[in-house]
Parts: structure tokens; sequence; C-alpha cells
């Protein structure tokens, strides 16, 4: 109110009064800083700043956080604080109200200039609006401004970086069939498709038996995404076609693929694709399919069978104490390939500087083996690492070797003449000692 001095400009000064909704209730009389007391809009924005001490980058991106006081048009910005960044933050513009650059200094920012999606300029540093916070939100659509809130850039919900960082080392494998009857001395092939999961690209093996007459050389088809309608002599079709290759939804049993023009009929899977499945379409029955004109025997991948036999026989410990045939049938019995539980154990010693220790004892259920990790601790001197590789470890009798049986909480194991106390154990280790009594009898007594 009141009256221009002279020479002042008389140019009318918007506000963001102006804006804002009127309530019968409240009336016009009542002023915005009593209407609006401590109502306050979160803008989340970020500034490019330039470096000049480094050559390996040009600029860094610096997030903040622009508020924006409803009483009284005010602004201050401030960036989120982070431990050990190097760079000083905190507020970086106290509050007050920020005159625009324009050719009229005493305008200033109001809410009308602030939107997600857009830019504004405080002090020669522009920062880039790219959301807001719920109540920001509402506000701004009660006053009729959602028209600009502009959804920002959508990102690729599916990268092939984050698809090869979530799926690195997961292979479907499935067991197929390919009758080749028609052609001369054709028969019935078995195959072995192993799909990847990380990049989505196919690898065929044949299995071949024995006096076949086939070369040895299983490798059927190189790895590589396979196109769903190409023939042998076409060239490969552009990854941004939709639908262009075979992804894990097509396969499934009993499906019929064509694999550069040979039909793959789909019989089973492994454990690990059932899981997969079951996991993520829901799928629950799996039932192997066996055309009439196909053998009955389940296909067998020579290379896993190879490693199954391998195994039996290098867990041989002593033919002279243990017979061949009680240890390769112990060896059979032995159904947990690949899972192995973990325990936190100290050394039994007197010497100061190994009290505070501590070791990460993982025992492989398929063979009994045991292998030994020191995690690193600051300050003690000690760099940690593998402390012991895995293999099977003999007791001190020298004849026996430690069994699942003697791996408990309390339990005092001996591994070449180092005595480790297990303390605790995982999660997992304790449910699964829990549910397995027979192969763990000594659990539930300490």
């Amino acid at each position: 109110g009141g009256k221009s001095l002279p020479g002042q400009d008389e140019a009318k000064i918007a506000t963001s009064v102006e804006k804002y909704p009127h309530s019968n209730a409240l009336g016009e009389c009542v002023p915005a800083w009593l209407a609006f007391d401590r109502k306050v809009l979160r803008f989340y924005a970020y500034f490019q700043e330039a470096v000049h001490e480094k050559r390996e980058e040009q600029y860094r991106i610096r997030k903040c956080n622009i508020y924006f006081y409803l009483e009284d048009d005010t602004i201050h910005v401030s960036e989120p604080k982070y431990a050990n960044s190097g760079i000083p933050q905190g507020t970086l513009i106290r509050r007050h109200r920020i005159p625009k650059s324009s050719s009229n200094k005493s305008q200033h920012y109001t809410i009308s200039d602030l939107n997600v999606d857009k830019e504004v300029t405080f002090y020669g540093r522009t920062f880039k609006i790219v959301g807001c916070d719920h109540f920001t939100r509402e506000f701004l659509t009660n006053i009729k401004l959602l028209s600009r809130l502009k959804p920002t850039r959508p990102y690729v919900k599916n990268t092939a970086l984050k698809q090869f960082l979530e799926n690195d080392r997961r292979v479907l494998r499935f067991y197929c069939v390919w009758d080749d009857t028609n052609t001369v001395f054709g028969d019935v092939r078995h195959m072995v498709v192993h799909y990847y999961l990380s990049d989505d690209t196919v690898d065929i093996h044949e299995s071949i038996p024995s006096n076949s007459g086939r070369p040895p050389n299983s490798m059927f088809l190189r790895r590589c995404r396979l196109p769903k309608h190409a023939t042998p002599g076409t060239s490969s079709l552009s990854p941004t076609i939709p639908d262009a290759y075979y992804s894990d939804k097509d396969f499934t049993l009993g499906a019929v693929l064509h694999l550069n023009g040979r039909p793959f009929v789909i019989c089973d899977c492994d454990e690990f694709t059932k899981e997969y499945y079951r996991e993520k379409y829901g799928l629950e029955t799996f039932d192997p399919v066996r055309p009439e004109d196909y053998e009955e025997t389940p296909i067998e991948d020579p290379v896993e069978e190879l490693a199954k036999q391998t195994r039996v026989w290098s867990m041989v410990p002593d033919t002279a104490s243990h017979p061949v045939h009680e240890v390769t049938k112990k060896a059979f019995q032995k159904t947990y390939d690949g899972l192995f539980l973990r325990y936190l154990a100290v050394l039994k010693t007197s010497k100061q500087v190994d009290c505070d220790r501590k070791f990460v004892i993982s025992l492989y259920l398929a063979d009994d083996s045991v292998s030994v990790f020191e995690p690193h601790q600051r300050n003690t001197g000690i760099k940690g690492g593998k402390f012991l590789e895995k293999n099977r470890v003999k007791k001190p009798d020298g004849v026996s070797f430690y069994e699942s049986a003697d791996f408990y909480i309390g339990a005092e194991l001996t591994f070449h003449s180092h005595v480790f106390i297990i303390k605790s154990a995982d999660e997992y280790a304790l449910v699964f000692m829990s549910q397995h009594p027979n192969e763990f009898p000594n659990h539930n007594k300490h």
C-alpha cells in the first residue's frame, strides 16, 4: 500500500498471491503471511558445475532442493550433505526474495516461475527442476498449474547393463529333441539348449551317445541371439524389432522352436529352470513331454554325468579303510551339490594378537569339504583373506575326516594344528541343521 516515492518505478510487482485460491471461510482480507504460514513447497533440482582441476571430467552434477515459502515468496536453496564428498555442501542460497535477471530489477521469482521440468536461474546459476514432493504436487494442482507438470524423460526399465548385473551366470537348461529322420541317414537327435538370462543368448549342444559314428564335438550352435523367423543364409535381424528373437517366455515344455529352420521340441528342463519359471511366471506343473516317436530314456548331459563320476572318485579318502562300493554309495546319497553352511569361529589360543581374529568356516554338504576365510578387520595388523583352501580335512587322529555331524555351535575343530571354536552360524545354517537332525545330531544338544 501507499504511494510511490519520487523517482520510484510505479510498475506493478507481481506476487504469488494472485495465484493462490481464495477460500470463503478465510475471505480475501486474510493476508498471505497468515493464510500460508509454515507452508513450504519443495522442488528437487540439480545444476551442472564446471570442473577445471581434472582432465577426466568436464563437469559434475550436484543435486539440491529448492524451497519456496508461500507466505512471502522467499526462496532458499540447499544441497544435501554426503559424507566424504570433498565438496562444501549445505545452504547454497539463503532465504530471501530472489530477483529476476531482467530489465525490471524489482521483480522477484513467484510461484508461477517454479514448476517441474522448468529451468530457473538464480544469480547466474541455472537449476533444472526434475520433481517435487506430494504436498507441492497437490498444491500446484489446486491452483491450476497441473498442465505444466510435464513428465521428465523416462528411463529405460531394463537396460542391457542392468540385465547383465542381475542375471550374470544364470542359465536355463532345456532338453530338446530334433527329428531328423526325413533326411538321408537321419535319426532322432537329442539336444541341450542353454538360455543365458544375462543377454538373452542361446547355445546348443548335442548329446552324442557312444559308438554313434558322429564326431565327438558336441557344439551344435555357438552362443548367439536366436531369431524366430530366420532361415539359414539370412542376415541378422535388428535388435529393435519387437519379438524378433526368442526370449525366456517362448521356452515352455512341449513348445516347438524353429532354430535356424530346424524344429526342436522342448521335452524337459532342469530344476533351476523350473524354479525360475515358478517365481517369474507362476507355473507349477512341469510334466516331461515324450512324443511317441522319441526314445523314452531321459536325456542326460554328458558333461554333468562326467562331473558326477569325477566327484564320486575324488571323495574316496582311503580305499584301505573304506571299501570303494561303500564310499560310492555314500557319495550318491549326498544330494546337496552346491549347498554350503557358514559358521563364525575364533581361534583357541593364548596369544593376545590372535584373540580378536574371526573366521568364516564354510562346510560344503556335497563332499564334507571345508574352507576357511578370515574377514579383514581394521587396525589389527592382519591382512585377512583366504586361510584354508577348500578340501577335506582330517581329524587329529589322522585317520578319519571331518563330517557334517562334527559341526555345531560350541564345537572345537582342529585344522592343521589350528584349533577353531564355532561361536555362531548364519540363519540358513541354523534352519538347515534343525531340519536335518540325522546329519547334525549335535545341533540341538548345544
